[in-house]
C-alpha cells in the first residue's frame, strides 16, 4: 500500500487527462483528438527526467 500511495499524483493525472479526452470526444470528435495529443505531450514532459540531455 505505501508503494501504491508513491503513484498516486501520477495516477491521477492519467485518469484526468483520460476524463477530459473522452468529455471531449463526446462534444466533438477533432476536440477529442487535439487533448489526447496535449495529454499525451504534457505526460511525456511529466515522465522525462529533469536535466536530460537528450
Amino acid at each position: 500500500m505505501k508503494n501504491m500511495i508513491q503513484y498516486l499524483p501520477f495516477i491521477l493525472i492519467v485518469l484526468g487527462i483520460i476524463s477530459i479526452s473522452v468529455s471531449a470526444f463526446m462534444l466533438f470528435k477533432p476536440l477529442g483528438f487535439l487533448i489526447v495529443g496535449v495529454g499525451l505531450f504534457l505526460l511525456a514532459y511529466i515522465l522525462v527526467p529533469k536535466g536530460a540531455n537528450t
